[in-house]
């Protein structure tokens, strides 16, 4: 069971990622993302948002949720509490990246939310993927072309291991003011990633 999000970000920065959805799979346009999905052959179970990026027509067996522009939560963030309130777990955020430099932060903040409510989620773009390990561990197989950056993200992150890379750390202390974990690479085998106390955005990023 997986919650799916087509959030607003350009549709050409996604559109090379294979997607398959399983019958459990629930899916959420949000606002522009609605465009996206269209792209992809989807009907979404929900449309939800303020609409000031979307103005045409829907699907009118879409159910559409409508929410004022002045609000604390992005639509994003709003779908990501449909999902979490419908009982999924599993997130997967296409169109997270791509856009607004603002947006692209805002979107890693709801990596860093959903971690907080026990949840686990996924940005996914053509040349970028990111996650969140919050108190935890994450083993990710390597990719070639692909290289791999931790970075602190919500204060110091203690026990901080990187095991499986070019560069590795071993019970470190990570700041969110000294970017020591960018640019990594993969070796041959799996890359674990552990902190024992702290939250840390994980990125992998495509060259070209």
């Amino acid at each position: 069971m997986r919650c799916v999000l087509f959030s607003g970000g350009p549709p050409e920065d996604f559109d090379q990622v294979p997607l398959e959805l399983g019958p459990a799979d629930y899916v959420i346009c949000c606002d522009r993302g609605y465009e996206a999905a269209q792209r992809f052959g989807v009907r979404p179970h929900l449309m939800v948002g303020d609409f000031d990026s979307y103005h045409g027509p829907v699907d009118p067996a879409v159910p559409v949720q409508t929410v004022p522009v002045r609000k604390d939560d992005t639509d994003t963030l709003l779908a990501v509490r449909i999902g979490l309130e419908k009982g999924y777990r599993e997130f997967l955020i296409l169109g997270g990246f791509g856009g607004r430099l603002d947006h692209t932060l805002a979107n890693l903040q709801t990596l860093t939310f959903l971690a907080g409510q026990g949840a686990r989620g996924e940005i996914r773009s053509n040349r970028n993927r990111a996650w969140v390990v919050r108190d935890g561990a994450l083993a990710l197989e390597p990719v070639a072309g692909w290289h791999l950056s931790v970075f602190a993200a919500e204060g110091p992150c203690e026990g901080v291991t990187l095991e499986g890379l070019s560069y590795p750390l071993e019970d470190y202390r990570m700041v969110p003011s000294f970017p020591i974990g960018v640019s990594n690479e993969f070796t041959s085998g799996t890359a674990h990633i552990r902190v024992r106390r702290g939250t840390l955005w994980v990125i992998a990023s495509k060259e070209g």
